[in-house]
């Protein structure tokens, strides 16, 4: 495995941690409030990072070891009902997180050399492998919680 590829995976694994912190400095009054009209709560982004690779990425990695080139359709929170992220327990699906994401992590150890290369179908991307859907997760995983810390100590700002 090559040290980009490490760099991203090394980042993945902060993210529970991350998120975790995150969230236990906030006030818990907070959390389900819509702080910004027709956005997610803090509690709609935290549970919609946690459970995200389970819903997408962890399929994907798989896809893309078993097939040779991989259709994929664009991931979207849109795809659940309405209250599926609010509806989730916090606590728990936080706890989770830690575990969910190490297995992604192991996913994506199992890969050959070869299969970092692989290119897949996407109706977003110019070019789609499995380390451009990593860091994908990565840049998803920073953009929520970037939004949580806003919301949670700003003022709101974010559109």
């Amino acid at each position: 495995m090559n040290r980009e590829i490490e760099t991203i995976l090394n980042a993945l694994t902060e993210t529970p941690r991350l998120l975790k912190e995150l969230i236990s400095e906030i006030d818990p009054e907070l959390y389900k409030e819509k702080i910004i009209k027709d956005k997610w709560s803090i509690h709609e982004n935290a549970t919609h990072i946690a459970v995200g690779d389970i819903y997408g990425f962890q399929k994907r990695l798989k896809d893309f070891r078993e097939k040779e080139k991989p259709i994929f359709e664009p991931l979207s929170g849109d795809n659940f009902d309405e209250d599926f992220f609010l509806e989730l327990d916090l606590k728990k699906t936080l706890t989770d997180f830690f575990e969910i994401r190490q297995q992604t992590i192991e996913l994506a150890k199992e890969f050959k050399s070869t299969d970092w290369n692989k290119l897949a179908v996407h109706p977003e991307y110019k070019t789609y492998t499995p380390y451009i859907m990593l860091r994908h997760l990565l840049m998803h995983d920073h953009n929520h919680l970037y939004k949580i810390e806003d919301m949670g100590f700003g003022i709101g700002h974010i559109k």
